[in-house]
C-alpha cells in the first residue's frame, strides 16, 4: 500500500503487510513541521516480525543507515489474546478494547471501509480484508492524515522492503527507550 502524508507531515509511506500482520514493513520519507519547532525530515523504515511468541520491531534512518533493534515487551499478553482467533475478530476486539467507536462506513477511492474513532481526534478506516485505507489525526494544531493512493492484494513480499540490507543495526532493549521510541503505528 502507498500512501499520500498531508497536513503537518508531508511525503509517502510504503507499508506491507504479509501472513496476516505478522509481518509489517514501511519506508517513510516525509517532513514534519509542528508549530511550535524546527522542520524535521524522517526518512526510516521500521520493520515488525511475529517469531513464535515474540514480536521484533527493527526501526533503521535510511541516512545513516543505521538502526535499532528491540523486542515488544507487550506483545506476550497481546498474544495471548490473539492466539487461535480469526484476524478480524481479533481486530474489532483489540479497537473496542482499546476504546476506539465504530462510526460508520465510507469510501476511500475506490475502498469500502469501517470508520473508528480512537479517542481524542483520531481515526482510522480498514476495509473489510484489515487494509487500512485512511489515518488521521487532528488536534489543535496538529494535523496529519495518511489517504492509501495504490493499492495491491496479494502479492509477493516486495524486494527489499523487509529487509535490514547492510544497515548496522543494534539490539537494544526496550527499558532503554522511551515510549514514543517503542510505539510503532
Amino acid at each position: 500500500v502507498k500512501y499520500k502524508i498531508e497536513g503537518n507531515s508531508i511525503g509517502e509511506k510504503t507499508e506491507y503487510s504479509g501472513d496476516w500482520g505478522r509481518t509489517l514493513c514501511w519506508v517513510e520519507v516525509s517532513e514534519a513541521k509542528l508549530p511550535e519547532g524546527p522542520q524535521v525530515k524522517i526518512n526510516e523504515k521500521v520493520i515488525t516480525k511475529i517469531e513464535g511468541e515474540e514480536q521484533w520491531i527493527v526501526k533503521i534512518n535510511l541516512d545513516d543507515n543505521t538502526g535499532t533493534k528491540l523486542k515488544n515487551p507487550m506483545f506476550p499478553e497481546i498474544y495471548k489474546r490473539i492466539r487461535g482467533k480469526d484476524p478480524k475478530e481479533f481486530t474489532k476486539e483489540f479497537m473496542t478494547n482499546a476504546g476506539a467507536k465504530l462510526i460508520g462506513e465510507k469510501t476511500v477511492g475506490a475502498e469500502k471501509c469501517k470508520e473508528w474513532e480512537i479517542g481524542k481526534g483520531a481515526k482510522t478506516c480498514l476495509t473489510e480484508d484489515l487494509v487500512r485505507v485512511e489515518s488521521s489525526l487532528a488536534l489543535e494544531n496538529l494535523s496529519i492524515k495518511e489517504t492509501a493512493v495504490d493499492i495491491k492484494r496479494n502479492i509477493p513480499e516486495p524486494p527489499d522492503i523487509c529487509s535490514t540490507g547492510n544497515a548496522v543495526i543494534t539490539e537494544t532493549e526496550a527499558k532503554d527507550k522511551t515510549d514514543e521510541e517503542i510505539k510503532v503505528e
